[in-house]
């Protein structure tokens, strides 16, 4: 392994264990809430306080933060905050039935088969990884490794 690739395979660990914290409080708060709720208040609540941080940099160091914020950039934005709410209230309605560790590996496989249909096709600008059937096998042992966790009975 490169040694380049270690600082972005820990910041990468680091994120996925906040995503098993934050779906732990999704999962709590939806139990309360309600799931679709949930994903408005997480969403609607922590877009706020992003937002506010965002204004606190746009006053220390001006417009340039926000300058290549283009009519197609600002789209994928928004999409991306309303496939948050579809997420949160998805983890919201599913994790408290089928519990934190089944909710996870499904979330997981379902991301992991996005991101490799992006990567073979080269959407939104990324570098094509041609489909391979090592790349095939890995989906399928996430399959597998779903499946097994899921709560039996």
């Amino acid at each position: 392994m490169q040694k380049s690739l270690i600082p972005a395979l820990f910041v990468a660990l680091i994120s996925g264990l906040a995503i098993g914290v934050q779906v732990t409080f999704n999962s709590a708060a939806g139990k309360v809430t309600g799931a679709a709720l949930t994903g408005l208040l997480v969403n609607f609540l922590g877009g706020g306080a992003a937002g506010l941080l965002l204004v606190v940099i746009y006053f220390r160091q001006g417009n340039a933060l926000f300058s290549p914020i283009r009519g197609s950039t600002l789209g994928m934005l928004v999409a991306a905050g309303l496939l948050g709410i579809v997420i949160i209230a998805g983890i919201a309605y599913a994790l408290p039935k089928i519990g934190v560790a089944a909710g996870l590996s499904t979330i997981i496989a379902g991301q992991m088969v996005v991101a490799v249909m992006v990567d073979t096709f080269g959407l939104v600008g990324a570098r094509p990884i041609p489909l391979d059937w090592a790349r095939i096998g890995g989906l399928g042992l996430l399959a597998l490794g779903t499946w097994l966790i899921l709560p039996k009975g």
